[in-house]
């Protein structure tokens, strides 16, 4: 865990060194930024500003990345138009995998509009050939009038062939990139920290789950509550976070901390948080 600014920790990676990077970039905080000769005030009306500053961030990631690693950009509608295009001037179309929505239940209510009610997250590759690991994230199927359970077989009859697809129950499906299932944190929730936007656990495993395995090593430069910290430490994944202010390092430390004992009572010790300014 690192106290210092995004962009000195990024490039600071070696190439190739990691298998994974998840970040949730500040937008339209209000808050002024710098970073690389970059310094720009994080304003929701000039996102031009805001893809000058995060594209040498971007940059950097990529290099970090091992051949067949990702990287995953969560954004809101304000933000995800103008990066996409970064995205695909820095890695090339062709590296680009998926563009999951992740729909929630809370907020977005409008008198003048349909409701805001998701946010994305862009997943491009670094070459041609990323790691996928489908089965590591395979959620139970939804029933319907078209299917039946036999004996532990699940079966579908597709309406239109009339042909019938079975299924082993536990197997489960793969996810598409639309995701209903995954709700926001509320007042009640363990893990929750107080801490400004932070993300539900549930996600971000489902991210590094993906694409690494235990023992890889993965990344988040804007850590904030150290809800990827967390997961990586919890799935037994390497990690390094980041983070500029002192607050989030508090909180994060705090967090794995407790889960550090939490894993050690259960027989599985994590290795040794290190911080770094």
């Amino acid at each position: 865990m690192v106290h210092a600014d995004a962009h000195s920790v990024a490039v600071a990676e070696p190439a190739g060194s990691l298998d994974a990077i998840y970040i949730d970039p500040p937008f339209g905080t209000g808050t002024i930024r710098q970073g690389r000769g970059l310094r720009y005030s994080d304003r929701a009306d000039d996102p031009d500003a805001f893809v000058a500053w995060l594209s040498p961030l971007l940059e950097a990631s990529r290099d970090a990345l091992a051949a067949h690693g990702s990287l995953f950009v969560h954004l809101d509608y304000r933000a995800v138009h103008y990066v996409k295009v970064a995205l695909d001037r820095l890695f090339g179309r062709d590296r680009f995998v998926n563009e999951i929505v992740w729909c929630y239940a809370v907020g977005g209510k409008s008198r003048r509009g349909f409701g805001r009610k998701h946010d994305t997250i862009l997943w491009y590759a670094r070459t041609d050939d990323w790691a996928f690991y489908p089965d590591a994230v395979r959620v139970p199927r939804r029933g319907g009038s078209h299917m039946r359970l036999v004996d532990g077989i699940q079966e579908k009859t597709d309406r239109k062939t009339g042909r019938v697809y079975r299924y082993p129950v536990h197997a489960g499906k793969v996810p598409e990139d639309w995701w209903t299932d995954i709700e926001t944190l509320n007042h009640s929730d363990r893990e929750r920290t107080g801490y400004p936007s932070q993300k539900p656990g549930r996600l971000v495993e489902r991210v590094l789950c993906a694409v690494t395995k235990p023992g890889d090593r993965v990344a988040d430069w804007f850590s904030g509550s150290g809800t990827t910290a967390a997961v990586a430490q919890r799935l037994g994944r390497g990690f390094v976070v980041a983070d500029r202010e002192a607050d989030a390092i508090a909180v994060c430390t705090k967090r794995l901390v407790a889960q550090g004992h939490e894993l050690a009572r259960a027989g599985t010790p994590p290795p040794a948080l290190e911080i770094h300014r």
